[in-house]
């Protein structure tokens, strides 16, 4: 599955066409933001590309704030009086725009990165077969753009599975999309096993198949008094966002909005924006480890979920405590060579013996261990 910039003097010109009207076609040709997905990853202009979104961000405003929380994509999947051009003017800095599927021709330029069907297409009266018939957009189309898609959380354990949809609908509708999501919000649901977070994403990466997914994270309660008054911690928040990666996410979405009257496109505590902040400094920091080929890892605790990956000459172990107690454990990862292990922004180390090692992790801790080759 690839996407590329179409050789428009080939298919215009033909293959005879000379090089000074194949360059005057070049110049004059409209500019995309010539992104791919080559299996897991999504490149943008070449380059591996780990997102970073919030969703429905409408106003020059709520673009502004965006980029102060370090977010690198806005998708719209509904901006009601707002139109696709003038939304994808507003971005600016690195941010990249995904809009509704429906736009398909109101805009362009290199910072719009794609489209994205409608929101939740199970809950919303479609079918596979209808969303495709409806909006012929194939993944791999190869205009430089990409395709998403956000599913419900159906497939996924109790108490969020629902019998009425198929987990081979949900693996069908992300089948349609260049990268797939969806939403579950365990603790909006008056849960409290963020275990179910690192679960269904893996659930997901299973039924995707072999391309990019992602996993929108909640912020704070959908509604006022929702789930009692529930206001999410910035360390749930942190370990949600990472127990979705150690579960395979390869992309991150943040849902701000309040549905209930007064709406907000951002009703986030300072506190948890600041925890948002955070997570894209470290994102960045290790965005080859975000990015990089997964290895075999595991844990004598359950509680601890992992993800190793390998980038850029470096090994990258994602480590989170899913529980609100302290928990020892012992890691073990095969290609893991002995030696001295950095605990990345933490200021210790650790000590590789055996291919393994040792470590605490208070409530909620999330641990990044790098290891150079």
């Amino acid at each position: 599955m690839f996407k590329h910039l179409l050789a428009l003097s080939t298919l215009v010109l033909g293959v005879s066409c000379s090089s000074a009207h194949a360059t005057i076609l070049k110049a004059t040709a409209a500019p995309t933001a010539a992104a791919s997905v080559t299996g897991s990853t999504i490149r943008v202009g070449g380059k591996p590309f780990f997102p970073i979104m919030l969703i429905d961000q409408c106003t020059a405003t709520d673009v502004a704030r965006a980029r102060e929380l370090a977010v690198n994509l806005i998708l719209n999947e509904s901006c009601p009086g707002s139109q696709p051009a003038a939304q994808v003017a507003r971005l600016h800095g690195g941010q990249l725009g995904v809009l509704p599927i429906q736009a398909g021709g109101k805009a362009g330029g290199a910072r719009l990165l794609g489209w994205t069907y409608p929101d939740e297409p199970e809950n919303n009266g479609w079918t596979p077969r209808k969303l495709a018939a409806a909006f012929p957009d194939p993944r791999g189309n190869p205009d430089g753009r990409l395709s998403f898609v956000t599913t419900t959380s159906a497939f996924a354990p109790p108490p969020y599975r629902d019998p009425a949809v198929s987990p081979r609908v949900t693996s069908a509708f992300a089948r349609l999309a260049d990268i797939a999501g969806f939403d579950l919000y365990p603790l909006n649901h008056c849960h409290q096993d963020l275990a179910a977070v690192y679960d269904a994403q893996k659930r997901f990466v299973q039924l995707a198949g072999d391309m990019p997914t992602f996993q929108w994270i909640e912020t704070g309660p959908l509604k006022p008094g929702y789930c009692g008054g529930f206001q999410i911690t910035p360390e749930q928040l942190n370990a949600e966002t990472w127990l979705a990666i150690a579960g395979g996410a390869r992309g991150i979405g943040f849902f701000t909005h309040s549905l209930a009257p007064p709406q907000s496109a951002l009703n986030v505590t300072p506190q948890v924006q600041h925890a948002i902040k955070r997570f894209s400094a470290l994102a960045a920091a290790v965005r080859p480890g975000l990015l990089g080929s997964s290895l075999p890892a595991s844990s004598n605790r359950p509680e601890i979920k992992l993800a190793a990956r390998r980038g850029e000459g470096q090994t990258y172990i994602f480590a989170v405590n899913a529980l609100s107690r302290v928990v020892p454990a012992e890691i073990h990862v095969p290609k893991l060579a002995n030696g001295t292990l950095r605990v990345f922004g933490e200021k210790r180390t650790v000590l590789v013996h055996g291919h393994g090692f040792s470590d605490s992790f208070g409530p909620l801790a999330v641990h990044v261990y790098v290891k150079a080759d």
